[in-house]
């Protein structure tokens, strides 16, 4: 017979028929947080129920095993330790990790978290339930986090629940149903008015495209209809995502009665999403049809629109009036948007419509501009689009556009003088999965004579997988960071990541000097935290050591009325850390692999190097004490030259330290940007057995436990 804690419902549950939200830690009630019809009183407290007795547990005799002599030997022979993380065996009690406990003064008040308002309450939820990036954690999890949030206590219950409801997760075909029928119930029975709550939907296709079990197909407009404060609907698609190949799902259109609905209820939009695919008409009345749409009240006020999988051939304007004109005809899709009076968000994943002068037909009061996965948009079309409408542009994101590089670098300044993001991917995909032609359709990513100008508002910039990248090219790009570190005063995040094809050797310096100024220029160095704030009583005794000119105490070693012979830590100066830089990886033959973090310790002797390359290592003086620190060292020199150049850069200090970055990210090797990076795990000779039950040997060569086989 199964422990009490193990069963589905306690037994005050199953004589009551009703279960609280607030359950306890050791049952397994977890999954059941669904939307279920007839569960909505889990959100009620329940009444004082009346205790049945404990059922009885049946006696069972121990199960023995069979100890051999050599097993029981070595269970007499080791001594009992209590090394934590060890498994228990019978009734030996659990041996708990040691927790870390606050040594210093404290006055033992804990505050109190429950009486926050509850629109902050909110606000902490919902900023803790999403998850920091798409592959640290799971929606699913995010559902599970709030749900046991919600069931702490009474006081974090409605903003638990308000984060959740704010925009609810789909993650089956059944979930759309329940939501449905917990925004049908009458508000008389429900814990609060759900209805209002709901202000995001985003549903993946296959939860619409594909029938429950014993339910039919799921209609969006009866769920549109039962939220009244709906502003953000999208229908995704996994086509949309990385790495863009086509995905056998099942075809799914538009309700005709969605945007009628949302005419009726008077909801009006804040973001969108079109994909073509689901848009049920022919190319002659696709641009009709979304014109229309576009002009109703419903997306008066939509601010941010997302179009998916708009080709050139089915979605171009009727023909014009001039015949035998060979110049090649906008498409409709351009004249559609600019029907938008509040449109500031604009996004284009898969669209190969973009091409020639469409993106010169878009509104020009755009605040944020993405182009993902667009195979013909080029340089000298962004150069275009950015000189007409580039004036109120903030954030462009740039992600898997094969045919794009960074020529338009030289006029970012110009062109663009508020943006505040600058976010490329520069990592294409291959259409076909058993055939790679995930290339870049460019010469070079960026000439060898350009030089990139940087706009004074940046505040992010973000540029990873940059192939086709020459060294002379590299040097411009990081020279120009490192003379505009004065001109950017609100840059905070910088991330770059180049493939450089230059011999290792030359590589390792480039790395190490261009990696060692921008850290040096950008890094921010802060102070360490006040040591005598973690408590209030803490605060209070450095007061009155202050106050009786005996400077900063420990308080973790000592109370007010012992003396204090310290100095004052905090009135240090902190001078620039030394940036510690790696150094060549001995190894056989050229890897290309480096790491631009420190190696890990190693016992393995040094390998023997020749008398030319331990003369070259070494570094030595330059005669010319002026010497250029922005020499690189993979220009056409000889090894003196190197050494020269690599000793030089660190002994000359920079023009300007910025240091307010709070991430600096440099990376340089030459990798090939692939779809499945491999590692040295993917080349082993053997791989490790699967069978945790069954060791051959295990007998003689286990010490801490013993295993059977069954």
């Amino acid at each position: 017979m199964a422990p009490a804690r193990t069963k589905r419902r306690s037994i005050r549950q199953a004589a009551t028929r009703q279960r609280s939200i607030y359950v306890a830690p050791d049952t397994d009630d977890e999954d059941d947080f669904a939307f279920e019809a007839e569960g909505e009183e889990d959100f009620r407290p329940d009444p004082e129920p009346i205790s049945a007795p404990p059922p009885k547990r049946r006696k069972t005799a121990p199960r023995t095993s069979h100890i051999t002599r050599s097993k029981s030997e070595r269970r007499t022979a080791r001594p009992s330790s209590g090394v934590v993380g060890r498994k228990r065996r019978g009734n030996e009690m659990p041996v708990e990790a040691p927790k870390k406990i606050f040594s210093g003064p404290s006055d033992g008040r804990i505050p109190e978290w429950t009486s926050l308002p509850v629109e902050i309450l909110r606000d902490i939820f919902i900023f803790a339930s999403k998850s920091l990036s798409e592959q640290t954690r799971a929606p699913a999890e995010n559902v599970n986090w709030v749900m046991k949030a919600a069931r702490t206590c009474r006081a974090f219950a409605v903003p638990a629940l308000e984060a959740y409801y704010l925009s609810p997760s789909t993650l089956t075909q059944m979930w759309p149903h329940y939501l449905l029928e917990l925004m049908r119930k009458p508000k008389e029975k429900s814990y609060m008015d759900y209805n209002v709550k709901v202000k995001e939907l985003s549903i993946d296709v296959r939860r619409l495209a594909y029938a429950a079990h014993q339910r039919g197909l799921f209609n969006l407009s009866t769920l549109v209809a039962q939220l009244p404060q709906l502003q953000h609907l999208e229908v995704l698609h996994p086509v949309d995502e990385p790495p863009f190949r086509p995905m056998k799902v099942a075809p799914w259109h538009y309700p005709p009665t969605l945007f009628q609905t949302l005419s009726e209820h008077s909801q009006r939009l804040r973001s969108f999403r079109w994909r073509r695919d689901m848009i049920k008409c022919d190319a002659t009345e696709l641009y009709a049809f979304m014109a229309q749409i576009h002009s109703s009240k419903s997306f008066e006020y939509l601010r941010k629109l997302t179009v998916c999988g708009f080709d050139y051939n089915d979605s171009s304007e009727p023909p014009p009036p001039e015949e035998g004109s060979e110049v090649a005809v906008a498409p409709g899709l351009a004249t559609s948007i600019t029907l938008l009076p509040s449109l500031k968000d604009l996004t284009f994943i898969s669209c190969d419509v973009i091409m020639d002068k469409f993106l010169e037909r878009l509104p020009r009061g755009l605040e944020r501009l993405e182009l993902t996965n667009c195979l013909e948009i080029t340089s000298e079309m962004l150069k275009g689009y950015l000189a007409a409408g580039g004036a109120h542009l903030k954030e462009l994101v740039l992600k898997h556009n094969t045919s794009l590089n960074l020529d338009f670098l030289p006029v970012l300044k110009l062109f663009c003088p508020q943006l505040q993001v600058l976010r490329m991917d520069l990592r294409y995909y291959s259409e076909r999965l058993n055939s790679n032609d995930a290339e870049p359709l460019y010469d070079e990513l960026l000439a060898a004579d350009a030089v990139p100008a940087w706009p004074s508002s940046l505040r992010q910039l973000e540029i990873e997988h940059m192939q086709k990248f020459s060294a002379e090219a590299a040097v411009n790009l990081f020279r120009s960071l490192v003379d505009s570190a004065k001109d950017l005063p609100e840059l905070r995040h910088l991330v770059l990541a180049a493939h450089i094809n230059i011999p290792w050797r030359d590589r390792a310096g480039f790395r190490d000097q261009w990696i060692g100024r921008l850290r040096r220029v950008y890094q921010r160095l802060d102070e360490p935290p006040a040591s005598y704030l973690g408590s209030l009583r803490q605060f209070k005794l450095w007061k009155q050591a202050k106050a009786a000119g005996r400077g900063t105490p420990p308080p973790q070693a000592r109370s007010a009325d012992q003396p204090d012979n310290s100095e004052d830590d905090l009135s240090k100066e902190r001078k620039l850390s030394h940036i510690q830089i790696s150094p060549a990886k001995p190894h056989d033959g050229d890897t290309d692999v480096y790491s631009d973090s420190p190696s890990p310790p190693s016992n393995r002797r040094p390998q023997r190097r020749s008398t030319r390359v331990a003369k070259t290592s070494q570094p030595r003086r330059s005669p010319t004490p002026a010497a250029s620190a922005t020499q690189t060292p993979a220009s056409p020199s000889s090894d003196d030259s190197d050494a020269d150049a690599n000793t030089n850069w660190r002994k000359q200090p920079e023009a300007f330290i910025q240091g307010l970055c709070r991430k600096v990210d440099i990376r340089i090797d030459n990798q090939r940007p692939r779809e499945n990076q491999f590692t040295e795990g993917d080349f082993l000779d053997a791989e490790a057995s699967g069978d945790e039950d069954w060791h051959e040997g295990a007998d003689m060569e286990m010490e801490d436990e013993d295993r059977y086989a069954w």
